[in-house]
């Protein structure tokens, strides 16, 4: 299988205008992000963000179907969303390029915000987007909000997973267990996405860094997927959570404990079980 390495960019923005600029529903092909920033250096990782701008009533001539894309190669997998506005194709090829599309009908696009530090017109045939763009402000993607009442659902919701795989790892259901354990673990790691996200007051991040000195205390989360080993897992998971809640929230108080007497108390039976063997 072929990958595209080195700096494919250029040539995929070239057969992208090709490909959009002869059809008179398509009213402006627009370039955001790391591409349309000359100050940042691109790679093969960098993908290509772009907004395409189409008449009223045309929308669904590119969304949700990806058929339009076949022309610029085989597609891998994608990924689909929608908002009031817009819609978003974030399309992989099997040769790993990468380009993410935002669609909005032209009467849409002045309710649009802008984010992101540059954008580029690739072609426009519609002045009141040519004046849009001229007057737009670019800002930094704001951190999603995250009421109090969802950060105790989520805090309460791992308690209860804590408890249940613990349960589970009793009446030997390891797959289950295990399923639930990896929730405990990856709930960890969505936690400090947020206190990221909090602490540089935005939710984009084009380098990472910041979170890799708390993916390094992760190790101590895992262990092998044995009986005890499953346990040990829950219990490294959450008093590593708890120290996370407190860091969100200044009320937090610690939810481990009765968490860690009924592990403690599973090791013990198992420990005696074995022993009567």
């Amino acid at each position: 299988m072929h990958i595209q390495k080195g700096l494919w960019q250029k040539e995929v923005i070239s057969a992208l205008i090709a490909l959009l600029q002869p059809n008179e529903d398509v009213r402006a092909l627009i370039l955001k992000g790391s591409l349309a920033n000359l100050h940042v250096q691109i790679d093969t990782w960098s993908d290509i963000d772009v907004i395409i701008v189409v008449t009223d009533g045309f929308l669904s001539s590119f969304f949700p179907t990806t058929s339009w894309l076949a022309p610029l190669g085989e597609l891998y997998t994608f990924s689909q969303s929608s908002s009031e506005l817009t819609g978003t194709t974030r399309a992989c090829f099997t040769d790993f390029r990468r380009i993410d599309c935002v669609f909005i009908q032209e009467s849409d696009f002045p309710k649009q915000t802008f984010y992101g530090e540059a954008i580029q017109s690739l072609f426009s045939r519609s002045p009141l987007i040519d004046d849009i763009l001229a007057k737009a402000i670019f800002t930094v993607p704001p951190v999603p909000v995250v009421s109090s009442e969802q950060f105790e659902d989520m805090v309460n919701a791992f308690w209860f997973k804590g408890m249940l795989a613990t349960s589970k790892v009793m009446r030997n259901d390891l797959l289950i267990a295990t399923h639930l354990t990896l929730e405990l673990i990856q709930d960890t790691c969505v936690l400090e996405m947020m206190l990221r996200d909090r602490e540089l007051g935005t939710s984009h991040h084009r380098e990472g860094g910041m979170g890799n000195t708390f993916i390094a205390q992760l190790n101590v989360t895992h262990s092998s997927y044995t009986p005890l080993g499953i346990l040990e897992s829950v219990e490294r998971s959450s008093i590593l959570f708890d120290s996370q809640a407190s860091r969100w929230s200044a009320g937090y108080q610690e939810r481990r404990y009765p968490l860690l007497a009924w592990i403690n108390y599973a090791k013990e039976t198992i420990a005696f079980q074995q022993h009567q063997e």
